[in-house]
């Protein structure tokens, strides 16, 4: 499914080489559920980023289902990151114009879907979180629970076989959190793949992966 091979990242930072990630070397299967940790600095977001098509390696190659994307023009990459790979940020990441129906059906919009079929995919995302009622809400008028169960079925409507979680509860209250992580937990028993970036033991527990980074390397994955 995901396969990056002595993968570096390289900042520029006046005269001065910074390593993001180096020599990184990564498989993750289809349906596994992997914590990546780590301290702050330790490459987990830019890992994360290449991982998800927002940013590319330095050196080395990333392959998704077979597919080497570090190969692939921006546009290719586009498709890729539109059709395969939801992304869930801590900071939720919605139009604050937008309500929340709308918010949701943006990604079917992108991709050409039909008005019908984006009303119906929109209407399932929305009853399965939960938050039917807040269907005509702007982010604004929801709670930060709210407001990233809509960002969750955002990163879903689309039906892709991966989710990136970036720090997902960091935002929240522990009850909201907990709410949040079980329905990521669902969507993964479902048969997507969840690869999730936290600074929380507690959470990392929960996977039955750990990866875990220092300085840019993978120094423990378990």
């Amino acid at each position: 499914m995901i396969r990056l091979t002595d993968v570096d990242r390289v900042f520029h930072v006046g005269d001065e080489r910074v390593f993001a990630l180096k020599a990184v070397t990564l498989s993750v299967a289809a349906g596994e559920y992997v914590a990546v940790m780590g301290p702050s600095g330790s490459g987990k977001s830019t890992l994360l980023n290449i991982m998800g098509l927002l940013d590319r390696p330095t050196r080395g190659a990333y392959l998704i289902d077979g597919v080497n994307t570090t190969e692939l023009t921006d546009t290719e990459q586009a498709l890729v990151r539109r059709d395969r790979i939801g992304f869930v940020f801590q900071f939720f990441h919605l139009i604050p114009r937008l309500t929340a129906a709308q918010n949701i059906e943006l990604p079917l919009i992108l991709a050409g879907v039909e008005a019908g079929r984006r009303k119906e995919r929109v209407s399932e995302a929305l009853k399965a979180l939960g938050i039917q009622d807040r269907s005509r809400h702007r982010p604004d008028q929801l709670s930060g629970g709210q407001r990233q169960k809509v960002a969750i079925a955002r990163a879903v409507v689309m039906r892709p076989s991966v989710i990136l979680a970036d720090e997902p509860t960091g935002n929240l209250d522990r009850s909201s959190g907990m709410e949040v992580v079980q329905i990521l937990e669902g969507l993964h028993r479902s048969g997507m793949t969840l690869i999730l970036v936290t600074h929380d033991p507690a959470l990392g527990s929960r996977a039955k992966r750990k990866v875990i980074l220092e300085d840019g390397k993978i120094v423990s994955d378990t």
